[in-house]
């Protein structure tokens, strides 16, 4: 299927971008649905479903541990408990991450070359329509930049408690581009904001073409997937860089 890359730019019209704004801030997290037009959301599932090589992602302190496909079969292959045991430990003595990821450059030039449809959504979210309508809904008149990665995870995955901010990166928002389709709340995988008390306020199931927008910093995770969950939980996610 063959579309316009002007189909994958961020344009609201002039009420919906009001009501964004407005919504945004007032509660630093907004939801919209229906955001690409229907093929488009559709392809970017399948290419999601059936084109991406997927690695592994585990948080090794300040850096990211990245695991290949094929290490990843030896692992599942050898019954690696020991390897899930630390990521466990990891994540109940502070922040910790296991989920699937395909990385796209902040590099415009890198992504053209690629030329995947995921790094087209990317270069879209780069257009200065995209990042005018990022602009007028966060009020950052500043915001100069998109960086995104596609996202998987599958039963077991997780990702805890933590508020985006990163020293130099100057983020005004994250954003997460939903494409998870008739996914069920017990589940899991639910996108969690929590207060300072500790408690979740408000809790977001992952949906199909939505996009989630939140104020950085917050306190938020993706709570645990369950072994029974029927679907992978798919979304481009990334911040707005200032």
């Amino acid at each position: 299927m063959s579309f316009d890359d002007a189909d994958l730019r961020l344009s609201f019209d002039a009420g919906l971008l009001a009501d964004a704004a407005n919504s945004f801030a007032r509660a630093g997290v907004l939801r919209v649905p229906e955001l690409f037009p229907g093929e488009v959301a559709e392809a970017l599932y399948q290419h999601f479903e059936t084109d991406l090589e997927w690695r592994r992602a585990v948080s090794q302190g300040d850096d990211t541990l990245d695991l290949t496909p094929e290490l990843i079969a030896q692992m599942i292959a050898a019954k690696d408990h020991a390897f899930i045991d630390r990521v466990h430990a990891a994540a109940r003595d502070g922040f910790q991450f296991l989920f699937d990821s395909v990385i796209v450059s902040d590099k415009a030039r890198e992504r053209k070359a690629r030329g995947l449809l995921l790094d087209r959504v990317v270069e879209a979210l780069n257009h200065h329509s995209s990042l005018n309508t990022f602009r007028a809904i966060t009020g950052e008149p500043k915001v100069r930049q998109a960086v995104g990665q596609a996202t998987r995870y599958l039963p077991g995955h997780f990702l805890t408690a933590h508020d985006d901010s990163l020293a130099g990166e100057n983020r005004v928002a994250a954003f997460v581009i939903n494409l998870t389709k008739d996914w069920r709340p017990d589940w899991g995988g639910l996108l969690q904001f929590q207060n300072a008390g500790g408690d979740v306020p408000l809790s977001l199931k992952p949906g199909f073409n939505t996009i989630h927008l939140f104020r950085v910093p917050q306190m938020h995770s993706v709570s645990y997937v369950a072994p029974f969950a029927g679907a992978p939980r798919y979304a481009i996610t990334g911040w707005l860089l200032r």
